[in-house]
């Protein structure tokens, strides 16, 4: 069976980095950007089978690219999860109405990333 790929969507390399690392781990193939348009960019270049997106980001939020990948019939079964330190009730609503299938809260441990994974991967 071919290793599922997933693109992490956040501007701290340290987060992304520690991502990768766990994801990896699993056997998970991993994609790394640092920005909406970068992901955008990934996007068309390869496919993937899962997103996790932070959404406070530099010059666009994890939210635009959110609704931008449900707006793309190409690309709008895509899992997103959502990982945010973002954690006010209306932040999370928010989330998942831009398209979001699980939003986390940082930090968040590897149990914790992995099963939402799984979980989105297996829906």
């Amino acid at each position: 069976m071919p290793q599922q790929k997933i693109l992490v969507v956040d501007d701290e390399v340290s987060v992304t980095e520690l991502f990768r690392m766990m994801l990896e781990m699993e056997g998970y193939r991993v994609r790394v950007v640092h920005d909406v348009r970068s992901a955008k960019t990934a996007l068309q270049e390869e496919p993937v089978d899962l997103m996790l997106v932070d959404i406070m980001m530099p010059e666009a939020s994890g939210l635009e690219l959110c609704r931008y990948v449900r707006g793309e019939p190409n690309l709008a079964s895509i899992p997103i999860v959502i990982v945010s330190a973002r954690s006010q009730l209306d932040e999370v609503h928010e989330g998942l109405e831009a398209g979001a299938d699980t939003y986390l809260l940082k930090p968040v441990s590897k149990g914790e990333l992995i099963e939402a994974v799984q979980q989105a991967l297996t829906v």
